[in-house]
């Protein structure tokens, strides 16, 4: 008895260990793909098949096994969908296959639905508390304590005082190790997040931007869409500094990178290269498109009132450069780019100007710029 229990347990929780890993390695984005919890279905189903064949025995008459288990971690983890087809795969595998078409495999088989909408009803993903866990984790032992009983013309005490507590105790020691395995990797996803990212404005750093950078040319030279890269500088952000402190320029810092977001669209990656120089690669964006998109940014950083610890009020204007490919060779996009940014600066700030050419003819009044 002892044996079988034990290979049970230990085929249950091998098999999610390693099927949690390999889950682990696929990309953030997928993980609530429908594609992603069919496959998770899918799998926790034939492992509650695999479970069936490693059942002990708890009385003379009545063997058991840790089915529900996977039905219940499917719900857990994949939600309603991937609950249904893991239920689906044991209820129909119990019903017909296990030990043939009859009374006793309907009345089996109807413990995995049974299962699943208790699940439902108490597993709220990462939300579910110890006491939902414990309550969901003890009315599945029950149900499968009443069919065990009806299949075997009554349960004895001592089997249902030896099942109960070992279901609970496989169940309380299955999802430890899965949120074991989730926080740890919670933590690692936060820690690489944190190393690539700027301390002050939560922007991307200049070594993350690298990355994307290299992503955002092979994906341009295997997909032929194009992007702009596309550089900005605030006016005169050493006067603030200067004049207001390094609390009121980090203020800034934080307001613009706030502009920035709202300009732009989540596909776009912006980086804060340093001081008050900033790099986004505009994604899908031409050299006709990020005419207009820059000068939305320029515009909208124009008409923001800038707030103060002191709770001072500040108006400042940005510089903008940009290079498109594959309008500008890779290996020179940046420089391009860097150089439209000065010829920016250099024709009197307050404006975007392209690898190209100049975005705008007329000249910008210096009066234009408003420096309290």
């Amino acid at each position: 008895m002892l044996q079988s229990l034990f290979n049970n347990f230990t085929l249950l929780t091998t098999v999610i260990f390693f099927g949690y890993m390999i889950k682990n390695k696929m990309p953030d984005r997928l993980e609530t793909a429908l594609c992603i919890r069919i496959l998770l279905g899918s799998s926790l189903g034939l492992l509650g098949v695999v479970l069936m064949y490693y059942n002990f025995p708890i009385s003379g008459h009545a063997v058991a096994d840790f089915r529900q288990l996977p039905i219940l971690i499917s719900v857990y983890m994949g939600g309603g969908i991937s609950g249904v087809i893991t239920t689906l795969f044991i209820a129909i595998y119990r019903l017909l296959f296990l030990y043939g078409l009859g009374m006793h495999s309907v009345i089996a088989a109807i413990n995995a639905p049974v299962t699943f909408l208790i699940g439902l009803m108490f597993l709220r993903g990462r939300k579910t508390t110890m006491e939902r866990l414990i309550l969901t984790l003890a009315l599945s032992a029950s149900s499968t304590v009443i069919v065990i009983s009806i299949l075997s013309n009554g349960l004895p005490f001592k089997a249902i005082e030896l099942y109960f507590p070992l279901f609970i105790l496989a169940g309380m020691f299955t999802f430890s190790m899965l949120r074991y395995l989730r926080n740890k990797d919670d933590s690692i996803r936060m820690m690489r997040e944190a190393a690539n990212r700027d301390f002050l404005t939560s922007l991307y750093n200049s070594r993350a931007f690298e990355v994307k950078m290299e992503h955002k040319i092979a994906a341009a030279q295997r997909d032929k869409i194009p992007f702009t890269l596309l550089f900005v500088d605030i006016d005169h952000f050493k006067q603030v500094n200067d004049r207001y402190g390094h609390l009121a320029g980090d203020a800034v810092l934080l307001q613009i990178a706030d502009v920035m977001r709202e300009t732009f669209r989540p596909g776009d990656h912006i980086a804060r290269k340093g001081g008050e120089e900033f790099v986004i690669l505009v994604d899908r964006c031409d050299a006709e498109q990020i005419k207009m998109i820059a000068e939305r940014l320029r515009s909208n950083v124009e008409n923001h009132v800038f707030l103060l610890p002191d709770g001072g009020e500040l108006r400042l204007t940005i510089s903008a450069g940009s290079a498109t490919y594959p309008n500008e060779h890779e290996e020179e996009l940046i420089v391009k780019a860097d150089q439209a940014l000065y010829q920016a600066k250099e024709a009197g700030r307050n404006r975007v100007y392209r690898a190209a050419d100049l975005f705008y003819e007329e000249t910008i009044q210096k009066s234009i710029y408003r420096f309290p």
